[in-house]
């Protein structure tokens, strides 16, 4: 990019073209969401993992939410955050899918046997600060993991909407009351 205002107009294009609404907000919806879709996609697609992580009670919002919401340039090496940044803007938000998947399918012999989720968050932790070969990531991202629509990933955001919005209602609600009776 040449300028700062073409930087600008790029982030303007991401927020409002290809991730999903409302990530960005003051209750982050969008991120739930896209939290909820994920633990979906990764059950389908990884369901041996899947298995040991929910029967660990592994909550996988405790690794992802930081992907949802930097796009990963918290978690992978800058070279790798680039080039997944190049294919996000040419194939939409559902890279970000296919990503989050292929790292878990990464270290799936690992996860299938961890017990604990301390070593779940450090196996997952290991793995992305070290992923310095973008075409590893995204061979198994696209290769492996199997084909994800755009159409597909709008159905599953679809459908946890809904309990979305209603746990985050709820729980503004518990906040208020609570506030009121501090008050009180």
């Amino acid at each position: 990019m040449k300028t700062e205002e073409d930087a600008f107009w790029m982030l303007a294009v991401l927020l409002e073209n290809v991730l999903v609404n409302d990530c960005y907000t003051y209750n982050l919806s969008g991120c739930h969401v896209e939290q909820r879709v994920f633990k979906d996609l990764l059950r389908k697609k990884c369901p041996r993992i899947a298995s040991n992580l929910d029967a660990m009670e592994f909550d996988v919002s405790l690794v992802c939410t930081e992907w949802f919401l930097c796009l990963f340039s918290k978690s992978l090496p800058s070279e790798t955050t680039l080039r997944v940044w190049d294919v996000l803007f040419y194939e939409g938000a559902k890279v970000l899918f296919h990503v989050a998947l292929a790292i878990f399918k990464m270290t799936e012999e690992e996860l299938v046997l961890a017990h604990q989720v301390g070593d779940v968050i450090n196996i997952v932790q290991r793995t992305t600060h070290h992923l310095f070969d973008p075409d590893d990531l995204l061979s198994v991202a696209f290769d492996k993991i199997g084909s994800m629509t755009t159409t597909t990933i709008s159905k599953h955001r679809k459908k946890q909407e809904p309990a979305v919005l209603a746990e985050l209602d709820q729980r503004s609600r518990r906040l208020y009351s609570n506030g009121e009776d501090a008050g009180s």
